[in-house]
C-alpha cells in the first residue's frame, strides 16, 4: 500500500518512523524536523485530513518539534548521507584526522576507562585497532 503514497504520505511516513524509533529520546525534549519537501511542511495546517493522517497528528501531538522547510539544493550533508555507503567506503580518510582521533581517544576520560577493560579483554562491547577504539557494530569512536 506505501507504494500508492503520495509524496506527502511517503515523507511523512519517514517522519513518523524516525520518531518512533527515537521516541525515548525526543519526548521532553524541543527538536527542529528539516526536510526538503515543501508538501510536509504544510502538513500542519491542512483542515482535511484521512483517518491515517489523522493518527499521525495524534501521534506528532506527544513532540515538541518545529516541522521546517529546507531546500534540497541548500542541505549538502543530507545529500552526502543519502550516497550509497559502498561508494562511501572507496574514500581514504585524512590521516592527520586519524591522528587526531587517536591523540584523543588517549586523552578522553571515557575512552581512558575503556581502554584496560578493552586491552584485558573484559569487555566484548569495544576493541582496539590501530590505536582506535570501536564499539559494537564496527562504530568508530570519535571523542570530542
Amino acid at each position: 500500500t506505501e507504494r500508492r503514497y503520495t509524496v506527502q504520505e511517503k515523507g511523512m511516513t519517514t517522519v513518523i518512523h524516525c520518531l518512533r524509533v527515537w521516541r525515548h529520546y525526543l519526548l521532553g525534549n524541543h527538536f527542529t524536523i528539516m526536510t526538503d519537501n515543501v508538501a510536509i511542511s504544510y502538513f500542519q495546517t491542512h483542515r482535511k485530513l484521512s483517518p491515517k493522517q489523522a493518527r499521525w497528528q495524534d501521534f506528532l501531538a506527544e513532540f515538541d518539534y518545529k516541522l521546517e522547510y529546507n531546500p534540497g539544493k541548500a542541505n549538502v550533508v543530507a545529500d552526502a548521507l543519502s550516497r550509497k555507503a559502498e561508494l562511501a567506503a572507496l574514500s581514504r580518510p585524512d590521516s592527520t584526522l586519524i591522528e587526531k582521533i587517536k591523540e584523543g581517544v588517549e586523552h578522553n576520560v571515557l575512552a581512558k576507562s575503556l581502554l584496560p577493560l578493552v586491552t584485558e579483554g573484559k569487555t566484548r562491547r569495544f576493541w582496539l585497532s590501530n590505536g582506535l577504539l570501536y564499539a559494537k557494530g564496527n562504530q568508530l569512536y570519535v571523542p570530542k
